[in-house]
Formats: C-alpha cells, sequence, structure tokens
C-alpha cells in the first residue's frame, strides 16, 4: 500500500491532519494509517515523497538527503523557495566543481586572465606604493595615462574611425534611452524612428516619448513575442525619412535575437544608432558602411563591471542637444571636458581597458567572433538534437539567432522539470540560467555566453543538458509503470482520497489540481500557519522557520491547527 512520507526537522511543533487530533507531541517517529513521519535532526527543510511502506525505515539522514536529490522528478517536490528557483548564484558548498559556472545575463564573471589582471593591477600590494585605480583622483595624471590608454585599445580593437569620439557615462543603458533623443532632438518635436525587435528596444520607445516622437517599426507577434527581425525592405519604405535617427537593439538579450551585422547605410541618410549592449566586441563593426551615428554598450555584459556605459558618438552630430539635457548626459560637455566634467568612475574604466588588451592579445574581435560562434553553435544544435525535449524560440533560418544568449525551454516549459533541472544545475555548479528580473516570468531559460564563459564550460552546461534529456525522456515514455514501481499516489489507490472530509488543498499538492484556488479561506489559514514570525505566544499556531511552505509541496495544508486545549502557552520563541 502506498503511503506519503515525510522527514520532519527536529525542531517541529505538534501536527495534526485533516483536522485530526496531534499524530505526536513529541520527537518519537509515529506511523499514521497512511502517512510515516519521521524525525530527522540532520535536514534543514522538509522533503515530500512518496515511497512503499517501510522501504526507506533505516534512511532518514543525510546521505538519504544526498541520494534524495537525484530521485526522478515525480518523486521530488521542489520547494518553490528553493534558492535555485529563486535566481541564486551561490551553488551548495558541497557542489562537484571547482569553479562556479556562470551563465547570467549579466552583470556576469570576466575572462579569468582579466579578472587576474585586475587583481594585481587595480588592487596593489601595499609594497608598491602606488595607488589603484579604484582610489585614483579622476583628475589625477595617473587617472589620466589610464584613460588615455583606454580610449586607444578600444579604438584600435573596434576599428574606431577618427571621426568618432568615445566616452564614458553612467546611467547604463537606461540612461542612453534618455540621452540618445535628448542629444539628437533639439526641440523635443522631431520625429524619431525605433525598430522594435525585443524587450529593450521597446523599453526604449516608452523612454524617448517624454524627448521626441517615436516612430515605430515593430516585430512584435500577436502574441507579443519577438522571434525575428524587420527585413530591410521593410525598413526602407516605412521609416519616416525625416527622422533624426533609426534605433536598433543589435542583440536582444531577453528574446535571444541579434543582429550579426548591422543594417547598411539606407537610402534616406538617417543615422543609425545602436544599443550594442550585450554583444559590443563579439564582432566587427562596419562604423562607416553602416552610417553608424551613435552606439552604446554598457560593460556589464561583454567589457567590464556595471558602472560605466561607453558612447560612441559621430562629431558631426555634437551641438543639437535639447537645451532641458542634463549636463551628465550632454554628449558635446562631456567630451569638451575630456571625459572627466563629472566624477568618472574610475576602476571601471581600468576594467574596460583591461578587457580590450586581452581581446588584443587573444586575436582581437574577429577572433572573438569565432568563438561566440562555436560556444553557440554547441548550445543550438543540442537543442536541435535532443528530439523536442528542449526548444528555442528563434528559429535557425531567420538567421537571427542570438550568439549571445540561447533561450530554451525545458519539455516544452513543464514546470515541475523546469525547477527539477535548474535545481540540478544548481547542485552542480552551474548557475544563472534564469534570474530575477523586472519582466514577467517565461517558459524558457537563457544561457548567456558572453567573453567570461569559456568554450569548455559550454560543453559542461551541455553535456548535463544531454543526461537530464536522456533520464526525463525514459521516464516520461512509460510514465504509468515508472510511477508504480516508485509507490506514486494516484487518486485511484490513494487511501487519503477515500476519508471524508478531504481537503481540496491536499489534490492540489499532490496532484497540481486547481481545486482550492476560489478558497481565500483556505489560504489565508495557510497563510497564518506558515508566517513564523520572530516571536510568538503560542507556538502551536506558526511553522518553525525552516519549514516551507510552497507550491510543490504545500505539507501545511495538511495540518489544521491543533486543539485550544493544550494547556497554557509556553514562553516567547525566537
Amino acid at each position: 500500500m502506498p503511503v506519503i512520507k515525510i522527514i520532519v526537522p527536529n525542531s517541529c511543533q505538534p501536527l495534526a491532519i485533516d483536522n485530526q487530533q496531534p499524530l505526536f507531541r513529541s520527537r518519537q517517529p509515529i506511523m499514521a494509517p497512511t502517512m510515516n513521519i519521521t524525525f530527522d535532526p540532520s535536514l534543514d527543510e522538509v522533503d515530500l515523497f512518496t515511497t512503499p511502506r517501510g522501504s526507506f525505515d533505516d534512511r532518514c539522514d543525510q546521505n538519504h538527503h544526498r541520494e534524495h536529490r537525484h530521485q526522478p522528478h515525480h518523486t521530488r517536490i521542489i520547494d518553490s523557495d528553493h534558492p535555485a528557483l529563486l535566481g541564486s548564484l551561490t551553488p551548495p558548498i558541497d557542489c562537484p566543481p571547482t569553479k562556479i559556472l556562470n551563465f547570467s545575463p549579466g552583470p556576469t564573471n570576466l575572462p579569468p586572465a582579466v579578472e587576474s589582471a585586475i587583481q594585481s593591477r587595480c588592487f596593489p600590494a601595499m609594497e608598491e606604493k602606488r595607488l589603484g585605480s579604484m582610489a585614483l583622483s579622476h583628475r589625477s595624471p595617473e587617472f589620466e595615462c589610464i584613460l588615455k590608454r583606454t580610449l586607444a585599445v578600444t579604438r584600435q580593437v573596434m576599428e574606431i574611425p577618427p571621426e568618432y569620439e568615445i566616452l564614458f557615462t553612467q546611467g547604463g543603458g537606461h540612461g542612453q534611452f534618455a540621452a540618445i533623443p535628448m542629444n539628437l532632438c533639439p526641440t523635443g518635436s522631431e520625429s524619431a524612428t525605433y525598430v522594435v525587435n525585443g524587450t529593450w528596444s521597446n523599453r526604449a520607445v516608452e523612454e524617448a516619448k517624454k524627448y521626441c516622437r517615436p516612430h515605430v517599426i515593430s516585430a512584435m507577434e500577436e502574441d507579443g513575442r519577438c522571434t525575428s527581425f524587420p527585413s530591410l525592405e521593410r525598413i526602407q519604405s516605412e521609416i519616416d525619412p525625416n527622422s533624426a535617427f533609426l534605433y536598433v537593439c543589435s542583440n536582444e538579450t531577453v528574446n535571444g535575437l541579434e543582429l550579426h551585422r548591422l543594417l547598411p547605410r539606407l537610402a534616406c541618410g538617417v543615422p543609425l544608432v545602436v544599443d550594442a549592449s550585450s554583444d559590443f566586441t563579439s564582432k566587427p563593426i562596419a562604423w562607416r558602411e553602416s552610417n553608424i551615428g551613435v552606439l552604446f554598450a554598457c560593460a556589464s555584459k561583454n567589457i567590464g563591471h556595471p558602472g560605466v556605459t561607453m558612447v560612441v558618438v559621430r562629431k558631426d552630430l555634437l551641438g543639437r542637444a535639447n537645451p532641458f539635457t542634463p549636463g551628465v548626459f550632454n554628449y558635446q560637455t562631456n567630451i569638451m571636458a575630456d571625459n572627466v566634467w563629472n566624477t568618472i568612475p574610475t576602476f571601471n574604466v581600468d576594467v574596460v581597458g583591461i578587457v580590450m588588451e586581452w581581446i588584443m592579445e587573444n586575436g582581437g574581435v574577429h577572433s572573438m567572433e569565432r568563438t561566440s560562434i562555436a560556444k553557440s553553435n554547441l548550445m543550438y544544435d543540442m537543442i536541435g538534437d535532443s528530439n523536442g525535449f528542449y526548444g528555442t524560440p528563434v528559429k535557425a533560418e531567420s538567421g537571427y539567432r542570438s550568439r549571445m544568449n540561447v533561450p530554451f525551454c525545458v519539455a516544452g516549459g513543464d514546470d515541475r522539470l523546469t525547477d527539477l533541472f535548474l535545481v540540478e544545475c544548481w547542485e552542480r555548479g552551474i548557475v544563472g540560467l534564469r534570474t530575477v528580473t523586472p519582466f514577467s516570468k517565461s517558459i524558457y531559460l537563457r544561457a548567456s555566453l558572453y567573453h567570461g564563459v569559456a568554450y569548455e564550460e559550454v560543453v559542461v552546461l551541455t553535456n548535463f543538458m544531454k543526461e537530464f534529456a536522456a533520464k526525463h525522456t525514459a521516464v516520461e515514455q512509460d510514465s504509468a509503470v515508472v510511477e508504480q514501481q516508485a509507490g506514486v499516489v494516484t487518486p485511484t489507490d490513494s487511501p487519503l482520497f477515500r476519508p471524508a472530509p478531504a481537503s481540496p488543498l491536499i489534490q492540489q499538492a499532490l496532484y497540481g489540481m486547481d481545486l482550492c484556488l476560489s478558497n481565500s479561506r483556505d489560504l489565508d489559514q495557510i497563510n497564518k500557519l506558515s508566517s513564523s514570525p520572530d516571536t510568538v505566544n503560542d507556538p502551536s499556531l506558526t511553522w518553525p522557520k525552516n519549514l516551507k511552505v510552497n507550491q510543490y509541496s504545500r505539507v501545511t495544508d495538511m495540518f489544521a491547527p491543533p486543539p485550544t486545549n493544550l494547556g497554557p502557552a509556553p514562553p516567547a520563541l525566537r
């Protein structure tokens, strides 16, 4: 007879099931008719899983807890508060690799050689008797040398023509969403054409509405997705020829769309403005052939640490700023002040210079592009060979698959498998595939393959993805047999569903049924039971902090508040 077994932390309070009397009031295991409840002082959280009666009687220890990590998805309940599902980038201390593999969309790692150079150059030892860039005045001769070196090597690596100026600004990409129209639209009534092919270009339009009249050429589909880029012919035909500029985002990190080569010069002569925050230095740029007026790139993807944004502006576009443009955003003001009109982020500029030197020493931007192609091909080929277990929204034939950010879903977006995938990655030191964003949760995870991610690290990720797919494809092929062998409780054979009254929340916890969503009273009761305040007068009215309530296990719904005749309340607990 299948039963449910719960390994309960040693600090647990008296529990009751379906309005019954508490099952126990001590730390001794007690067998209920359909449940086996055991205390384990070594566990930090609740593990809820199904198992045949008695098969784990002697395994309630830390070794079981570790083995339990690799149970098939249908026998492992993932806490919604699990660090991996909250975007944690710190894996467990006992994860196998010696290095965390960080696939975050940014900020993210820099190449190890760059990080080593930063350590030695920017943080000198005391006996060196010099200051690192973090401690230098932005107007000191020492920092002036750093700034000049960074500007020179950037111009060399990216082959920036002499008719362009290079600025180091603050405010990130969002700052440039405002600075672009403020600098190029002097009255605010000018038109500007925006190609919307994803999340960031759409955000740029919303900000630009304050400072100009945006004309939008959208690649948005009816369901709100973006999986392609408008054709050159469409842009040529729909652009407002009187636009002050044509705005594009060359790599949409959220949507996984990339222009591998920028648009050629348009017949109308409108200058191109490019948000290259996530793909700058990953491929060459045709500055003159594409008629680039302004290009900007946040540092925290491929060229440095967050806190500085590089802006490359053509000199003939200077002097057009709206009079209300703040000085920190006014391109001409900052160029005339040699990049130090205000306090420039000295350390960040130094790091950008170190990254540029690393690129030059490793074959230049063309070598970076070859590596980016190789890394992204590993991912896309693995997805294509997974027989549909993994999917990606951008079709190969579109020609716009991003080399920087590869979105992919697990089993068509199955929530349980996706969460299990993230947790098992986290346990192996693979992080950053789903991070906290201001956007709604998508079925797609993202592997970001910036310069800080080595080819070998992508091999590790793809090998794990193959292993995960093979394991869970086999499980799904005959799920009924697997569930029977594993002792999974089903609605037809579970005694939990025969007695009355049966809690609808138990059914939802076990089978994912939406039977309780309309019953806010039940949910309020759970919230009260699981509030875990720092101090309580009656410990029976709350759970200990390490007992989680979540959309997977929802263990607390199995237990009703204990009777009120338990005697006087104990002293307040912390």
